[in-house]
């Protein structure tokens, strides 16, 4: 039976996110994509993110990440400069306004979780953590 592969359930159950995580991001124009991008550059260090870094952690290609990020600079949320330690590379900036909503951006995190894990006791989250950690080798 197809249900019962980890590989089916771990796709589904990104799917099925996903599909809960749209609803909320929707009232403030923002995709699921925009939103892991912005939430990893205030997690960064300021100014220390190049292109090529959200493409490796992320696991995207350099065009939908530049998409992505062409989206986000049109909303007034993130810049892009030149790398001073590499001309040939850029990197990606907040703006004033980013850091203005980072406080509303970050509380849609916690809504988003809560909303994804909201048949999950404590102990369940926990466990999931745990075993998608060793499954993903971290």
């Amino acid at each position: 039976m197809y249900l019962d592969r980890v590989t089916i359930l771990v796709k589904k159950a990104a799917l099925e996110a996903e599909k809960t995580q749209l609803p909320i991001l929707q009232t403030y124009d923002l995709t699921v994509a925009q939103y892991k991008i912005l939430k990893y550059l205030f997690d960064a260090s300021k100014d220390s993110v190049r292109i090529i870094d959200l493409e490796t952690v992320f696991s995207i290609t350099h065009p939908a990440a530049i998409d992505i990020l062409k989206v986000l600079e049109k909303k007034g949320y993130t810049t892009r400069i030149v790398n001073p330690d590499d001309a040939r590379s850029k990197i990606v900036s907040l703006t004033e306004k980013a850091y203005a909503e980072e406080t509303l951006l970050r509380g849609l995190g916690d809504e988003m979780e809560d909303a994804v894990t909201k048949r999950l006791s404590e102990k369940e989250k926990e466990q999931l953590i745990q075993l998608l950690k060793k499954l993903v080798g971290i």
